[in-house]
């Protein structure tokens, strides 16, 4: 990261399509490599999909991606090292007995451990950030995560 003055810039995006910001977005924003432990690609492949509108790795700022999860697509407890915003865009998500909908949303400070999983028809999750990198810490070893609610299916 610079501590150079950081230059003014408007970033257009759109959640069908991305922004500008998507090809300099770090691949992995935990730098620390604990969210990408062995069996995290595989226990999500094929379920998410990430679309980063604003990204600023030069100056860790402010950060915005669109997560889309597929219909019981599960979340295992884990936590992050930054306070963040949560606002579900489609479909709904499950936080225990509390559902999410579109148009609703959590805060959660630096710290907080939560799981979730995607409603029978999915999600689509505005996931607003203070940082561009952040960790993710989870509370048990992929071998113990649950599976998912609801198998893949092809359409």
């Amino acid at each position: 990261m610079t501590t150079e003055a950081r230059k003014p810039r408007s970033i257009f995006f759109d959640i069908r399509e991305s922004s500008a910001d998507e090809a300099s977005a770090p691949a992995n924003p935990d730098s620390s490599g604990r969210g990408r432990i062995p069996g995290v690609m595989e226990y999500f492949a094929g379920r998410a999909d990430r679309k980063v509108m604003v990204s600023n790795p030069d100056s860790d700022g402010l950060s915005l991606t669109i997560f889309r999860f597929a219909p019981g697509t599960l979340l295992p407890t884990h936590r992050h090292d930054v306070d963040y915003i949560e606002f579900v865009l489609e479909g709904e998500v499950h936080h225990g007995n509390k559902v999410l909908r579109a148009g609703e949303g959590v805060y959660r400070s630096a710290g907080t451990p939560y799981s979730f999983w995607a409603g029978p028809e999915g999600a689509t999750i505005a996931d607003f950030r203070g940082h561009t990198f952040y960790r993710t810490d989870y509370v048990d070893p992929p071998e113990k995560w649950p599976p998912h609610k609801f198998p893949l299916t092809t359409s």
